[in-house]
């Protein structure tokens, strides 16, 4: 449920032309109500279209309330034209969205600032003069994570990181040649650019690849306009197997190894259920009935991996959180400044009137 809602606010803002960076605010709008509310008791389609409304307030590229409705109208319902503007229906709509704007703001505690993962993977990027290929496939990653809880988990930059990470794999798989991020001229790991851990980064990329096991034929929207390949893919997600394997057998080991003498021989080891990521996502979508769970990660899918779910973006160069990108020094940790909140203004003592001013004879 969540990922086809996820794609039906991707396929309703292109029809709308709406930039990228406002799909993806919408995409976490709907993360962040459905974190706090259950799907059995709002209608997913009308929190959505709500969703994509205001998000089209808040990132300045507003759209008409008649357009959002007849856009979506049509996505949902796969027909060609949408409610007749005098109709009954169309007034109903209008009035379930306007509810629901008050219904959303109230869930999101008016808090609508959203920081996207976008703006420093492209100056990391820029600052290791990377190619366009990996920016866009990295970009393509991020787009399609916006379909798990990873976006509500973990900063903007650790995802940009793992997005990054998973570029360069794919990379690498697709051509046969050898290619990883360069480190820091410091001698650190390249993820210390982000302030990630190589830990956070690998919940971040199974997450991601996860997503796309478990994703059914038929539910892909668009797969042919990816620049990924199903066969890539599904090679770098059968290493990811392999090294979660891994990391789980030594794991293993070393818990029979730390054990006491007391503890049975049959425990078994930790699984990833345990760790405090996995706890996290539960909690975030604790609130979805159970028959839309996500299938559990130890039963991959049979049938070939569907291709990516997201859509060609325009070269980086051309959009516009590229255009307002500020040039990072090279393999320096990439921080957003805090921005103050802190009204400032004169000293309230000045706008009280003088208790001791005499009055007119």
């Amino acid at each position: 449920m969540r990922r086809l809602t996820c794609a039906f606010l991707q396929e309703s803002g292109q029809k709308l032309r709406l930039p990228q960076l406002s799909i993806a605010t919408a995409i976490i709008f709907l993360h962040r109500f459905f974190a706090r509310e259950s799907y059995e008791h709002y209608d997913r389609f009308i929190v959505a279209t709500t969703c994509l409304f205001l998000a089209s307030k808040v990132e300045e590229t507003p759209k008409k309330l008649k357009d959002v409705v007849s856009e979506t109208y049509k996505v949902h319902h796969s027909k060609d034209r949408g409610p007749e503007p005098e109709s009954k229906e169309f007034f109903e709509l209008k009035e379930k969205i306007l509810v629901c704007e008050r219904i959303l703001l109230q869930a999101l505690a008016f808090d609508l600032s959203v920081e996207h993962s976008y703006r420093p993977l492209l100056a990391y990027v820029k600052s290791i003069k990377g190619t366009r290929d990996l920016a866009q496939i990295a970009w393509n990653f991020i787009n399609d994570s916006l379909r798990t809880t990873v976006c509500l988990q973990y900063a903007p930059r650790c995802l940009a990181a793992a997005a990054a990470d998973l570029a360069a794999k794919y990379i690498k798989t697709d051509s046969g040649k050898g290619f990883a991020l360069p480190d820091t001229p410091q001698g650190q790991k390249w993820y210390h650019a982000f302030q990630a851990t190589e830990e956070v980064i690998a919940d971040i990329s199974s997450q991601i690849l996860e997503m796309y096991e478990s994703n059914k034929p038929g539910q892909a929207a668009n797969p042919s306009s990816s620049m990924l390949n199903a066969a890539s893919l599904s090679s770098l997600m059968s290493q990811s197997r392999g090294a979660l394997s891994q990391r789980a057998a030594g794991c293993g080991s070393d818990a029979a190894a730390n054990a006491p003498a007391s503890a049975p021989a049959s425990a078994a080891p930790p699984t990833a259920s345990s760790s405090p990521a996995s706890a996290v996502a539960n909690s975030v979508v604790k609130s979805e009935p159970e028959s839309s769970a996500a299938p559990a990660a130890t039963a991959p899918s049979l049938t070939p991996p569907a291709k990516p779910v997201s859509t060609p973006e325009p070269a980086p160069s051309a959009d516009p959180v590229v255009k307002s990108e500020v040039a990072a020094p090279t393999h320096t940790p990439i921080t957003t400044p805090a921005v103050s909140t802190k009204r400032e203004g004169g000293d309230m003592d000045d706008a009280r009137p003088d208790a001791k001013r005499s009055r007119p004879d």
